[in-house]
């Protein structure tokens, strides 16, 4: 087995052992493309506010910044284009996020590990920065595996009286032998 196989048997376990069955037990309203988006929208809110805090706390200038200013105005187009393709996880049907998301979900680990390295060692106020965008970048590690989560398949309506409705502009309201 290469190497590249044993990322991707290890992004496959973290996706099936760990998110898919948070996914399932997700409340019914609640889909795991929802929740996922909502922690990215949090990441990226909590890595601007990593952001703001040295330019009001110390002074500093956005041009002191501006790294950090053009990584976050890229994150929001990735959470964009995100929202722009929830429509294509559908119930019932395969996830094509899935496979197209891979890469950046073990880009997003990687650079979780490298965080994680980073704040270990950051003195004083600098601490708090780093764990702001530690946990920032958590949750958009998290969002990211939570989006490419099966969705769970659309629920069966049963009428009270016989079996399933069938949706229609029928004459007796979509029941059979009406």
């Amino acid at each position: 087995m290469t190497l590249s196989e044993r990322i991707a048997h290890v992004d496959d376990w973290l996706l099936d052992r760990l998110f898919q069955p948070v996914a399932d037990r997700l409340p019914g309203r609640l889909t795991a493309l929802q929740l996922g988006l909502s922690c990215q929208l949090g990441a990226l809110m909590l890595d601007g506010l990593s952001l703001v805090l040295p330019m009001l706390l110390f002074g500093a200038s956005l041009a002191n910044m501006i790294d950090s200013a053009l990584i976050w105005c890229i994150s929001l187009a990735f959470f964009l284009g995100m929202k722009r393709s929830a429509p294509l996880v559908r119930p019932g049907m395969l996830n094509p996020l899935r496979p197209l998301l891979r890469a950046m979900r073990l880009l997003s680990l990687a650079f979780l590990v490298y965080q994680l390295f980073r704040g270990m060692g950051a003195p004083g106020f600098i601490w708090l920065l780093t764990q702001m965008t530690t946990i920032s970048q958590l949750l958009f590690t998290v969002g990211l595996y939570l989006v490419a989560c099966q969705p769970r398949p659309p629920y069966q309506r049963m009428s009270t009286r016989s079996g399933p409705i069938i949706e229609g502009v029928w004459r007796a309201g979509g029941r059979i032998n009406s």
